[in-house]
């Protein structure tokens, strides 16, 4: 199989150790004769990676999260751990040692791609970049108290909590497991949200707290305090959103892929 326009996405601030197997992927591409674009992640946007045959991540998951926030299609990722002592890889489960087997498996057609779930956000009607994991709806000040209103299957709740974490199935194992969140399988079409350490007093009764979600339902939250932001899988955009500002989150209807 011939592979044609091909991109090659390597994180910054590497190590020699990293190094090694950002030139070892370069390398086997030479060999293997097929032309590749090289970038690191502050090169990317939307139209560099449109249309492409392959994207090969070197680097860890933050990496591949960073450019998965520009990918509208179902072109394919390939996400090199450059550093497994380093890095755990929950999405980067390619390393030096694999990556030739793995290319080589390319080149005869030997793979399959796995969709994975995204969610996808508005901010007063205006959407922003998808998560891959999770959104974070919360004061930009994480020990200042987020006061909102959490709207879910027609149930209106005005909370204070340190802020809502709102979940893909890949997601669920990182920071809404640590948050007291449910694992979900991968190829689950459930999401979840959870509410990060509510408050609960005389005034204020927390009681919509955490649950499972089917693509059909919707997470709404309405800020009634300033401060307050939006930020995709942690490494995103930090969105501002006022008082009063309607927030809407749901299933995205263009998964992210990953070659396996």
């Amino acid at each position: 199989m011939k592979i044609k326009n091909l991109l090659l996405v390597h994180k910054l601030g590497y190590t020699a150790k990293e190094k090694k197997t950002i030139d070892k992927v370069r390398c086997l591409l030479r060999k293997n004769n097929i032309l590749f674009r090289v970038i690191s992640p502050l090169e990317v946007h939307p139209e560099i990676v449109k249309d492409r045959y392959l994207i090969i991540i070197v680097g860890g998951d933050g990496t591949f999260l960073k450019v998965a926030q520009h990918i509208n299609d179902e072109t394919p990722f390939l996400c090199v751990n450059a550093n497994i002592k380093k890095t755990e890889g929950f999405f980067s489960n390619t390393s030096i040692t694999s990556i030739e087997n793995k290319l080589n498996d390319i080149l005869i057609g030997k793979f399959k791609k796995k969709r994975l779930m995204r969610l996808s956000a508005k901010i007063d009607g205006k959407t922003i970049e998808p998560c891959v994991n999770e959104y974070y709806v919360g004061q930009k000040k994480p020990y200042d108290v987020s006061n909102y209103v959490l709207i879910i299957k027609n149930k209106k709740e005005p909370q204070k909590s340190s802020g809502v974490l709102v979940s893909t199935p890949a997601g669920s194992t990182a920071w809404t497991r640590g948050a007291g969140g449910k694992i979900i399988p991968i190829n689950n079409k459930l999401f979840q949200f959870v509410v990060r350490e509510p408050y609960v007093g005389k005034l204020t009764k927390t009681k919509m707290r955490n649950s499972l979600l089917k693509k059909t339902d919707k997470v709404i939250i309405i800020p009634k305090s300033e401060g307050m932001v939006v930020v995709s899988d942690a490494i995103g955009h930090e969105h501002n959103v006022k008082k009063n500002t309607k927030v809407e989150i749901s299933m995205s209807k263009k998964p992210i892929c990953l070659l396996y």
